[in-house]
């Protein structure tokens, strides 16, 4: 038998059943259930304030500085620079000749646009750029301590953060640091090395590595030895080959010279030039005219990527091309065209490297070139493979830097080295560059199986700098204790890259860093074009993440039910759109006005709809 009951209502008059309704209407909720569970006393979206500590004070993190302090909230801010100033790369290196190989008008931020002197700009107007960014914002006294070199960092996974040992170089002493995220904005090459030359130390004259030149140092009518032809020494010999008065240089390996990226809008050949007058004016009252230049240019270094397909009809006909531009350019000099035009593999393979001027400066009368690796260096010189001594002033090392992608201090999660994690045997597996997986609220600009082939980093860092704010974001409303990346992700996904990237000349048989300097090094480069790349880093996949919170109910981040937009100034109808001019996200000012117009009170009874 059923039994059909009428609900009792809470709106029934007082003395009936309805009484036990009324207190329970009028009752205080429940503090606590049954499990001792309680709501946050705080809007959904609450941020909890949080410390970030960044290794390095060059262009990331000036773009990360800058764009905290537009788009970030309860964010404590603190970097460490072993150097003293800021700049990184471009403050270091200061060789003769020295510029970047990126057209200058798109090596810059998007928030930060400059009118530049020449074409592709030097060292010395890159640094002056970054500096003039950070002099603007103040950012070494808000953020940056400088001379301050991390030695020692280990993840403590009871209090949730990053403990640091830092020393300070300018007295000695060290201090402890800690935060929940540890961001490295080293760079990739920052440690540079000396050749492993016998005797190259007993050298009595001046010697200098490029990372570390001592800029303005006269080589005039010098005779003067350059070893190493990377991005650095082909830059240095073209540079310093007219000024002095003997040149050595020598080539190990065969090398494609290209002309520079996006060559279609350089000077003839390729070259580097000095933008008039005229043209800076156009740019500058021209800002429309200047961002389509740039996205002109742009567009050309995002089609590169074809020609590092091998047997793509862009790789076959780029290096048909440098063949023949190659051996033009060394007169058809049958011994450099020998050793040095590559035959096994197609430009690309290394990070191209132009060098206006370099190839024509190998035949020049006061060069000698070598193609043997040098014997050994003397006091006063230094002896080729025939047992030459030959006597110099100078020695140049355009040597490279240790690319191992290993810090140059113990960098330790869960009680696992890095350098353990990413041993020879091994190799380097990263989370999509980003990340290292089991390495909790870590991340890194620019790590092994980035985009390090082609094009400007700067796009590239105002992305990486995006998705790090994501996963900082949701760390603080959600009241997140780590967020590690999972190494069987992690694997799969170099499983992948090392697959496509048999597709690419990166993976030919040349000496390269992305390499670590060897023929057959892991290709540690990420498996597809720029593009590839900004749209795969556009929003984090969390589900490639083991994610550890502070609270047992993980939708404690929802509060009290109301949003912080309820409360902050923001527009709470902004899901229909905005009224604000500029484009802001404010609540607006509305028309009081309006309701006289379009309210219902001031029309006719005819217009009032009676009984439906």
């Amino acid at each position: 038998m059923v039994i059909h009951s009428e609900p009792r209502s809470l709106y029934a008059a007082p003395g009936n059943a309805a009484d036990e309704n009324i207190k329970i209407r009028d009752q205080p909720a429940p503090e606590t259930d049954q499990h001792g569970y309680r709501i946050r006393e705080q809007p959904m979206g609450t941020k909890r304030r949080i410390k970030v500590i960044l290794m390095g004070a060059g262009a990331s993190s000036l773009n990360f500085f800058k764009k905290a302090e537009e788009e970030m909230e309860e964010l404590d801010i603190v970097c460490y620079e072993k150097n003293h100033d800021i700049g990184g790369t471009w403050l270091e290196n200061r060789y003769p000749g020295c510029a970047c190989d990126i057209p200058s008008v798109n090596y810059q931020f998007s928030w930060k646009i400059k009118l530049w002197s020449h074409y592709y700009s030097y060292a010395p107007e890159i640094w002056d750029y970054l500096k003039d960014i950070e002099r603007e914002n103040d950012f070494i006294s808000k953020y940056v301590k400088l001379r301050h070199q991390i030695e020692h960092v280990e993840w403590d996974d009871k209090a949730g953060v990053w403990r640091l040992r830092i020393r300070d170089l300018e007295n000695g002493t060290v201090i402890d640091d800690s935060a929940e995220f540890f961001i490295n904005a080293g760079g990739v090459l920052n440690n540079w090395k000396w050749p492993d030359i016998p005797g190259l130390h007993d050298f009595k004259g001046k010697l200098m590595h490029s990372a570390h030149y001592e800029e303005g140092f006269d080589l005039n009518g010098k005779k003067v030895a350059v070893i190493g032809a990377g991005s650095s020494g082909v830059q240095i010999v073209a540079a310093i080959q007219k000024k002095v008065d003997k040149l050595y240089h020598w080539i190990r390996s065969p090398i494609w010279i290209t002309a520079g990226f996006a060559q279609t809008w350089a000077a003839k050949n390729g070259a580097n030039f000095k933008y008039s007058e005229e043209q800076l004016q156009y740019l500058k009252d021209n800002p429309k005219k200047y961002l389509e230049y740039r996205k002109q240019i742009e567009n050309e270094l995002n089609q590169r990527f074809k020609f590092i397909i091998k047997g793509s009809d862009e790789a076959n006909a780029a290096r048909d091309y440098s063949f023949n531009e190659m051996r033009n350019k060394l007169n058809h000099n049958p011994r450099l065209v020998e050793k040095i035009i590559p035959k096994n593999f197609n430009p690309g393979c290394r990070r191209p490297t132009p060098a206006p001027g370099y190839l024509e400066t190998l035949v020049a009368d006061n060069a000698t070139i070598f193609t043997d690796p040098i014997n050994s260096i003397t006091e006063n010189g230094f002896i080729d493979q025939e047992g030459n001594e030959h006597f110099v002033d100078v020695i140049i090392c355009a040597t490279g830097f240790n690319t191992s992608w290993l810090p140059r201090f113990p960098f330790i999660a869960n009680g696992v080295d890095l350098k353990d994690l990413w041993n020879p045997n091994d190799g380097v597996t990263s989370y999509l560059s980003i990340s290292i997986p089991t390495f909790p609220n870590h991340f890194s600009f620019c790590g092994p199986y980035g985009p390090l082939g082609h094009g400007s980093f700067m796009p590239l860092i105002e992305q990486w700098t995006k998705y790090m704010f994501a996963v900082i974001s949701k760390a603080q409303i959600e009241n997140i204790k780590s967020l590690t990346p999972k190494l069987s992700i992690s694997k799969q996904f170099r499983q992948h890259a090392d697959l496509f990237l048999q597709r690419t000349a990166w993976t030919s048989p040349c000496r390269s860093w992305f390499k670590q300097g060897h023929t057959d090094g892991q290709a540690a480069i990420w498996p597809g074009s720029r593009l590839h790349f900004l749209e795969i880093l556009r929003r984090p996949r969390y589900e490639d993440f083991e994610i550890e919170y502070w609270d047992d109910n993980v939708f404690a981040f929802l509060g009290n039910g109301f949003e912080v937009r309820e409360f902050d100034g923001r527009d709470i109808t902004n899901y229909l759109g905005c009224l604000d001019e500029e484009g802001r996200d404010v609540q607006p000012e509305y028309d009081e006005g309006l309701i006289d117009v379009l309210g219902g009170c001031g029309l006719g009874d005819e217009y009032v709809v009676k009984g439906g």
